[in-house]
């Protein structure tokens, strides 16, 4: 009788364990999405504060105050060597000085001076954003090719002023790759389990389970060319978060190809982090 009556009682609380068992993995889903924004927020972070750090050098401001050819042309060679270590100690492929015609001052690519010097980047994505700024803040550019390295980057850029006056912006760039592999380190790259990163333009620019190519093939600079938009079904991001509770983080359950899945995402510069695990409930 006592073994029917526990029997019974497993029986009575099983949906319960169950439950709480389901509850847990989307919680544990919850807390990869966090740590990875976590992560992604801190290398963001890292990279603004080197930027503005570098941007506090008196050479950038002394440019534009030199009295002579002579001096300016010294103050240039300085720059560029400044530039030149904050590429090899912070891990950037391009580094440049822009003054506010949209002309390069300085330019630096994989460890070499460039001398070609645009007069044209006034059209650059982060341009006028950046000259909107406050000194000692931070412009992070949605993703776009680079034409000086040939691949998907991310800009960050920062005024420079002088005397109150915005004479330049500084700017480096860090290719998307960094950002691809800081959030699939740790997962096994497989079905049941993965993250994937969607731009504000709906696009898949980081996923776990595969590597999405950020060198430029071809004369190619559209985003469809390299990245495949995200859709649940037809839903775009956008409608699955409305449909989920909406905001800037939340949890639910979706069903890919077939097969239910929990889903939990969090926003990080513009960015959706989405983490999907097969529903075990």
């Amino acid at each position: 009788m006592k073994g029917l009556m526990a029997h019974r009682i497993w029986l009575a609380l099983l949906p319960l364990i169950l439950a709480t068992s389901a509850e847990a993995e989307v919680a544990d889903l919850d807390a990869l999405v966090a740590a990875k924004a976590g992560a992604l927020e801190v290398l963001h972070r890292k990279a603004e504060r080197a930027l503005v750090g570098v941007a506090q050098d008196p050479s950038y401001r002394d440019y534009f105050k030199a009295h002579s050819d002579q001096h300016r042309h010294e103050l240039k060679e300085r720059i560029d060597r400044i530039s030149l270590e904050a590429q090899n100690k912070f891990d950037v492929g391009e580094m440049c000085l822009i003054n506010e015609n949209g002309h390069e001052i300085s330019r630096i690519v994989e460890g070499e001076i460039a001398h070609d010097l645009s007069t044209e980047e006034a059209a650059a994505i982060f341009f006028k954003p950046a000259f909107a700024l406050a000194p000692r803040n931070v412009y992070v550019s949605p993703i776009y090719m680079s034409p000086d390295v040939n691949r998907w980057v991310i800009a960050y850029v920062t005024p420079i002023e002088v005397d109150g006056e915005k004479k330049a912006i500084l700017h480096y760039e860090h290719e998307l790759k960094t950002y691809q592999d800081l959030l699939a380190e740790g997962l096994a790259g497989d079905d049941a389990r993965f993250l994937l990163a969607v731009n504000e333009e709906g696009w898949i620019v980081a996923d776990s389970r595969r590597e999405i190519g950020t060198v430029k093939r071809g004369d190619s600079a559209v985003l469809g060319d390299y990245f495949e938009p995200f859709e649940v079904g037809a839903t775009s991001l956008g409608a699955l978060k409305a449909e989920l509770g909406g905001g800037t983080s939340g949890r639910g359950t979706v069903t890919l190809d077939g097969v239910p899945h929990d889903v939990a995402w969090r926003t990080v510069k513009g960015w959706t982090l989405l983490g999907f695990e097969e529903h075990s409930g």
